[in-house]
């Protein structure tokens, strides 16, 4: 159950037995040598036909929903170490009550062990069940783990299910959490409530302190600060997901964005004849990296693919970003593609479709970028109908069209007005972006994201849930 047990007896002795006892027991503890193993032989001799009184439960109370965070986190694929100062026996009771190690799971103890050759054969047992076995392992064997196995035992361990280390201290809690990114190539995180866990913290890639009764040293020392442990749960699976793909997507558009309207002037300088000036000047280089694209690429800082509840439910919606297929070199190079596709359209249809290009090619192909980069951050989000969104974008391109009018030394404001002209540059915008969002279409449905597939089998198991209440409520 978890419970710390103490089992209560007594013995009656007479004055004789008394001094006999106490006489050996002074001669133990006068010992040069190997003084506590004789001291503890003594008092075990005492400790023989005893009456047993009663026993005790008493149980460690943790914070509420310290479990299922626990089980959440586990889900979501990160692995789970215990560092605890408590002995094994009571960071074993404490292992089971939050969840680290279950009833269907074996453990193995290595205690005290300073032979390095038993540590060793050991480890070489434990890497035979290492996949269904929590590790429990004291800070007398982690001295010489470190000084004669740190790799063989990293690698051996961090295949466990969970691990346990009692005994440790504050030093030995910073050595584990550097030797698991040394070896591991693993990003740690270190969770801690108290002065003692602030060097583990701070060898950590991310620390989160807890604020709890034994003071705010972790909290101050932290990158994060919670008022209790469920919140990581929150902190994980929802802000953490938002922000890698957040980052994830806003990074690769922000270089997109720079990118096409580099393959704009690109273009411009090879048709013209290698005329060394630039397409855009002044104010319009201005405000397209600020008030043109600004908000609308701010909006994705907003967008969220699942809800809050969703992200909290379903923790394996976090392990799918540990392959890391929002950023990597394939996503990269699609958007340079997007970058080099749609820079070249917008340049060589504004040549195809309008005779005296050369006299309105910034009207023409400003006015398609400006509208294309609003039609792609629609694509990105997730969320449609997030409403900070289209405020942004319809105030963008409000801000956009007003500029045309009043910005008449770059604009031709004459042929704007032309209905010839504004379907001319719809059609070049279409072109610059339909085949994008067709492909990009396709891709879901052919080939959906991981995120995607769980969430449609999770549908799928709720819509069998229901359908076998409404059965059994109507029968």
């Amino acid at each position: 159950m978890g419970l710390r047990t103490l089992v209560i007896t007594q013995k009656y002795l007479t004055e004789k037995e008394f001094e006999d006892w106490d006489r050996e027991y002074q001669k133990a503890s006068s010992q040069m040598e190997n003084r506590d193993q004789q001291v503890a032989k003594v008092i075990e001799s005492l400790e023989t036909d005893m009456e047993f009184l009663g026993v005790t439960g008493v149980e460690d109370k943790l914070q509420e929903d310290v479990n299922s965070t626990i089980e959440s986190i586990r889900d979501a694929g990160v692995a789970v170490w215990m560092l605890t100062g408590d002995k094994i026996e009571t960071a074993y009771c404490i292992a089971i009550s939050a969840g680290f190690k279950s009833n269907r799971q074996e453990y193995q103890i290595m205690r005290e062990m300073e032979d390095p050759l038993e540590i060793k054969n050991a480890l070489a047992e434990f890497n035979k069940k290492a996949g269904n076995t929590v590790l429990f392992i004291d800070g007398t064997t982690l001295i010489q783990v470190f000084q004669h196995l740190k790799k063989d035992f990293f690698d051996v361990a961090c295949k466990a299910p969970a691990v346990v280390c009692c005994r440790v201290s504050p030093t030995q809690k910073a050595l584990i959490t550097e030797a698991i990114k040394e070896f591991q190539k693993k990003t740690v995180c270190c969770i801690g409530d108290g002065g003692n866990d602030v060097g583990m913290i701070q060898s950590a890639d991310v620390g989160i302190g807890i604020v709890g009764k034994e003071g705010k040293q972790a909290a101050l020392a932290a990158d994060y600060s919670i008022l209790k442990f469920k919140y990581i749960k929150t902190l994980l699976l929802w802000h953490g997901r938002n922000a890698y793909k957040r980052t994830a997507v806003m990074a690769q558009f922000v270089i997109h964005r720079g990118l096409v309207i580099s393959i704009i002037q690109v273009f411009f300088t090879l048709v013209f004849y290698y005329v060394a000036i630039p397409i855009y000047n002044g104010y319009l280089m201005l405000g397209y990296t600020t008030i043109y694209t600004m908000f609308p690429v701010f909006c994705l800082i907003f967008d969220s693919d699942v809800s809050k509840k969703i992200a909290k439910e379903y923790p394996p919606l976090y392990k799918t970003l540990q392959k890391g297929r929002d950023l990597n070199k394939k996503t990269f190079l699609l958007w340079i593609w997007k970058s080099i596709y749609q820079g070249s359209v917008i340049m060589l249809l504004t040549i195809a479709l309008f005779k005296n290009s050369f006299v309105d090619i910034v009207t023409i192909t400003f006015t398609a970028l400006i509208i294309a980069e609003l039609l792609n951050i629609h694509s990105e989000i997730n969320n449609k109908r997030n409403i900070v969104l289209y405020v942004c974008q319809i105030g963008t391109f409000a801000v956009y069209a007003m500029s045309i009018i009043f910005m008449k030394s770059y604009f031709d404001v004459s042929n704007v007005i032309d209905w010839a002209f504004v379907s001319k540059v719809v059609s070049i915008t279409l072109v610059s972006w339909i085949p994008l969002q067709i492909i990009k279409c396709l891709g879901d449905k052919f080939d959906p994201s991981e995120a995607a597939k769980i969430m449609k089998r999770a549908i799928h198991l709720q819509e069998q849930s229901e359908s076998i209440q409404i059965q059994t409520s109507s029968v």
